[in-house]
């Protein structure tokens, strides 16, 4: 017995148990790959219990006699090929040593297959010489298939996590763009309401200068007035030089009056 096997008893479903629901029927698949030497190769899987781990029972027919048990074994062993061809997770192998009675037939081996979960139960013969010679011939051809399956399938999981990575950038740009218009938009409402507060500052300033341009002109006019009213009572004289100092001061006074208008 191979020191990798796993020992288990198959057992026939108890008398008294309850029929399985036929929804929950097993659906045993499998095979007898090889049998090389001493050693046995095979897989088996329940599709509709698709974790379980199958019970194998080889056995030995004989003529004229029961067929005698040679191994008992899990089809627990991970295999490649079948969780690339969709069986389970690919762990439904199974490979065993035999001990042949002497002047046996290794051809007449068969597997006797239990489902756990039901106790339905399935034989796997080995395949006859002319389908063992097409697995020769296929096999190396079958392997590469796989293996170009399985960098199909690598490229295409790249590819999708770039479709992802590309989707993602473009989520970014778009949020970017958004965001400039946003900070656009604000600029320009800001830019506008500081042109308006500028426009209305020099609208309030016009009416300001107006205002004191109209104001110095009346101030004019009334130190003129008042200069040739001192002249005439002077006889052109006396007070005249008085105004002419006030008119100056009272000029300089509102230059800079309009000035500290104009800061404003």
């Amino acid at each position: 017995m191979s020191a990798t096997a796993t020992i288990v008893e198959l057992r026939e479903p108890s008398p008294a148990t309850e029929p399985p629901d036929a929804s929950q029927a097993a659906a045993i698949i499998g095979h007898i790959d090889a049998v090389q030497g001493d050693r046995i190769f095979g897989w088996a899987w329940d599709g509709n219990h698709p974790t379980d781990r199958l019970e194998v029972e080889l056995r030995l027919e004989r003529d004229g006699g029961p067929p005698q048990t040679l191994a008992r074994v899990l089809a627990d062993r991970m295999r490649v090929d079948l969780a690339g061809g969709g069986i389970g997770d690919g762990a439904h192998a199974f490979e065993a040593e035999l001990i042949f009675p002497e002047g046996s037939d290794p051809s007449r081996v068969v597997a006797v297959v239990r489902a756990p979960a039901t106790g339905e139960t399935a034989t796997f013969l080995q395949p006859n010489p002319e389908d063992q010679r097409l697995d020769r011939l296929l096999g190396p051809h079958l392997q590469r298939i796989d293996e170009r399956i399985d960098a199909l399938r690598r490229d295409q999981r790249q590819i999708a996590a770039a479709q992802q990575t590309v989707g993602r950038l473009l989520r970014d740009a778009g949020d970017g763009l958004a965001a400039l218009r946003t900070d656009a938009t604000r600029a320009e409402t800001a830019s506008g309401e500081r042109f308006d507060a500028l426009a209305e500052a020099l609208r309030d300033l016009t009416e300001r200068v107006g205002g004191l341009e109209v104001f110095l002109m009346r101030m004019d006019q009334t130190l003129r007035g008042m200069d040739d009213g001192a002249a005439e009572k002077g006889g052109g004289y006396g007070m005249s030089p008085l105004l002419t100092v006030l008119g100056s001061t009272a000029g300089a006074f509102l230059a800079v009056l309009a000035g500290w208008l104009m800061l404003q």
